[in-house]
């Protein structure tokens, strides 16, 4: 499977993320910092999320896209868009209760200019450990089969970042 990937274009302010291969939590703090950014920007109409290219995507990313759901909710903006046609990525959508959530489609039909790869960002210490928390969370916040599937997660997060001293790093499997 591909190195996961994530690229970023505009079109008429909606804002385009295309996922790439094997999106794992390591792409998840650039990803909030670019969502937040584009949260904050002038014109902001809508998100289109094309997971067409995906091979795996893991729930620290599904919980950053549920969060961003909400977040849309609350300003009263267009539901996020999903693009998805693999029948696995599908499934865990479905499973995930994410398809309630999201308008879901097949095929954009947009094609964004000046697609870029998002960057890798290090994040500091606190940062990791908070957003996996935060985006699991916004998982379990779904519905019940997913607090039930993410209870042991968070609370294992939260011991973890509780207990851990100043200035150590975090050893995250997700």
């Amino acid at each position: 499977m591909a190195e996961g990937r994530i690229h970023h274009g505009s079109h008429e302010g909606v804002q385009v993320l295309r996922y790439q291969g094997e999106v794992r939590y390591t792409l998840s703090p650039a990803l909030d910092a670019l969502i937040q950014k584009l949260l904050g920007s002038e014109g902001l109409r809508g998100f289109v999320v094309d997971l067409t290219a995906v091979d795996a995507i893991d729930s620290t990313h599904l919980g950053i896209l549920a969060r961003l759901t909400g977040i849309m909710q609350q300003r009263n903006l267009p539901k996020v868009t999903l693009v998805s046609n693999r029948p696995a990525i599908n499934e865990v959508v479905e499973g995930m209760g994410l398809d309630r959530v999201f308008h879901r489609v097949s095929e954009s039909g947009v094609e964004p200019e000046n697609m870029r790869e998002v960057p890798l960002e290090t994040p500091g210490d606190e940062d990791v450990p908070r957003l996996l928390i935060e985006a699991h969370r916004a998982l379990m916040a779904l519905n019940e089969h997913n607090r039930d599937q993410f209870r042991d997660v968070v609370k294992a997060f939260e011991t973890e970042t509780a207990l851990k001293p100043q200035g150590t790093k975090s050893n995250h499997c997700l």
